[in-house]
């Protein structure tokens, strides 16, 4: 492997990565916002915004991711609605995402003890100040696991950013080992690669969200 060669791989394969990272931060962040507000809205006193966001997460769970991004970037153009690659990888990832998310969101809320409930409405707090200060800081300590599950998918689905003419990491680890031949070495870089991303991205800020979140546990909850 010639000078040449090395030098055209590191600049694919480190483009890749940061191709990879960045739509999976983008769809990270959909995904989060998405789901604490459809999460909530799950549980709400109006029965509207439950049944909203029960269709909501019912069809973006139900239905190919690969098959949303196709439609977001292939069908909508059809009624004059044109979005760029990038914004249908972030969006479309984020939202099929946020289906999930939202469904830790509503299993940790209705988790909480119900004392809390009865304490907040004792203390006379309005709904949104209850969820706000009392039943999502403890809901949070729940749901969080699940969320790096969540954000470890993101990841995943990354790559199928693909198919809507993105070259992120798994196609640019593909494109060179066309050019080398050796399928082997470079689809293990990228197995492997995916593995560092997750230690190194998702895994540390799922940790720190956790010891936020347990700092502030005790402010928050009701005696």
């Amino acid at each position: 492997m010639t000078k040449v060669d090395l030098n055209f791989i590191v600049a694919v394969l480190a483009k890749g990565v940061m191709v990879t990272v960045i739509v999976t931060l983008g769809a990270s962040l959909v995904a989060i916002v998405l789901g604490l507000v459809v999460g909530v809205t799950r549980v709400s006193a109006h029965w509207q915004l439950r049944w909203f966001s029960a269709v909501y997460i019912e069809f973006l769970r139900g239905t190919s991711l690969l098959v949303q991004l196709y439609w977001w970037f292939f069908v909508l153009p059809i009624f004059g609605i044109f979005l760029s690659p990038w914004s249908v990888g972030i969006l479309g990832i984020g939202l099929n995402a946020s289906g999930y998310a939202a469904e830790y969101v509503r299993a940790a809320i209705q988790a909480v003890d119900r004392g809390q409930y009865e304490a907040s409405t004792a203390l006379n707090l309005s709904r949104l100040k209850m969820m706000r200060r009392i039943i999502l800081p403890q809901a949070m300590r729940a749901m969080l696991p699940t969320w790096g599950n969540m954000l470890i998918d993101v990841l995943k689905g990354s790559s199928l950013v693909f198919f809507i003419t993105i070259t992120e990491f798994t196609s640019a680890a593909k494109q060179v080992a066309d050019v080398t031949g050796d399928y082997m070495l470079f689809f293990a870089v990228a197995l492997f690669g995916y593995y560092v991303i997750a230690r190194a991205l998702i895994t540390p800020f799922v940790r720190w969200l956790e010891v936020r979140v347990s700092r502030g546990f005790v402010r928050e909850v009701l005696p």
